[in-house]
């Protein structure tokens, strides 16, 4: 493999790895107050705040072990497929004469963050799959749930993880939630990557006076060429990808309700997809009304906020670090 396409894979796959650890245990209370059993908890219980369900926040780590799992092959897949299919839209660009023009950038991150997407979602969806599952454990069989909540962190991962897995008697049921996965993955990608883009080149703009280059380790002053630190790499993608990340969670929330629901009942069901999204929708509709569509919104934008912040910002100064040697070697000081 080439040192480019090697410092991709390992700076998606530290980036991933950081990000899951982080913020695993707020995706766990998203998926909880997606639920069934937690929406039902609410009528039951009227007046009161799902913070005062038993179960909300015992087990938080449950269903980190299958996502970590995946973390290396879904990272790679997605970014690997993401810079080499933008660097091919580049150069069909140069050669039909649009490459400064912005919409034509805006229609290449489009495409590319699409075509990424479809391949991360492939490798990511029997992890999801297992992980919303895991995190819905304690619940479900109460009996485990007590043995699996008071364990160490790897223990809980594990357990959890293994009891959900027992579900699907049929691995392939571990795919059937990607449809649902891609329709909700694929609007985030393609909102939140040109919106990342372009916020990145004007906060460099902004701030330093001129237009990234490249992965945006270095900025132009005239006839110098001046190398950018690895904090200001790392914050411009940070803040860039907060603010895409969080417009990107708030305009695709009734999907993600959509798709957690459908991700619980992976294992059991087996009715056409498109049938099973329509049937989900009516259910939250005819349950919760309408605004059971944004159940969870306000914990999966902060979510989103944060943990695009860090994910990106870990990425690009990753993939700085790891290609600073031949970096050195390009910075001209005239």
């Amino acid at each position: 493999m080439s040192a480019e396409p090697l410092s991709i894979l390992l700076a998606s796959t530290a980036a991933s790895l950081s990000l899951d650890l982080f913020i695993h245990p707020l995706d766990t209370i998203k998926t909880r107050i997606q639920s069934r059993e937690y929406s039902q908890f609410l009528r039951t219980n009227t007046g009161t705040s799902i913070w005062r369900h038993p179960g909300i926040f015992r087990g938080l780590y449950q269903g980190i072990a299958s996502v970590t799992a995946a973390s290396f092959p879904t990272a790679g897949a997605f970014f690997i497929t993401y810079e080499y299919a933008q660097s091919g839209l580049q150069l069909i660009h140069r050669k039909l004469g649009t490459h400064e023009s912005s919409s034509a950038q805006v229609f290449s991150d489009f495409c590319a963050a699409s075509v990424a997407d479809l391949a991360a979602c492939a490798v990511f969806a029997p992890a999801d799959a297992l992980k919303h599952n895991a995190q819905m454990i304690q619940s479900q069989q109460p009996d485990a749930s007590s043995h699996v909540a008071g364990g160490e962190t790897g223990g809980v991962a594990q357990k959890a993880t293994q009891l959900a897995f027992k579900k699907f008697i049929n691995p392939r049921q571990l795919w059937n939630g990607y449809p649902a996965l891609v329709a909700h993955s694929l609007p985030v990608s393609a909102i939140q990557m040109p919106l990342y883009e372009a916020l990145r080149c004007r906060i460099s703009e902004y701030r330093f006076g001129v237009r990234e280059e490249g992965s945006g380790r270095l900025r132009d002053y005239g006839k110098k060429q001046v190398h950018l630190t690895i904090g200001e790499a790392a914050s411009t993608a940070a803040i860039s990808a907060a603010v895409s990340g969080s417009v990107a969670s708030v305009l695709t929330a009734p999907m993600d309700m959509v798709r957690t629901r459908i991700m619980l009942d992976a294992a059991d069901t087996t009715a056409p997809q498109k049938k099973r999204m329509i049937n989900a929708v009516r259910e939250i509709i005819r349950t919760d009304g309408p605004r059971g569509l944004f159940r969870g919104c306000a914990v999966n934008t902060f979510m989103a906020a944060v943990g695009s912040g860090l994910y990106f910002g870990l990425y690009e100064s990753t993939k700085w670090w790891l290609s600073s040697d031949s970096m050195e070697k390009r910075v001209m000081l005239d």
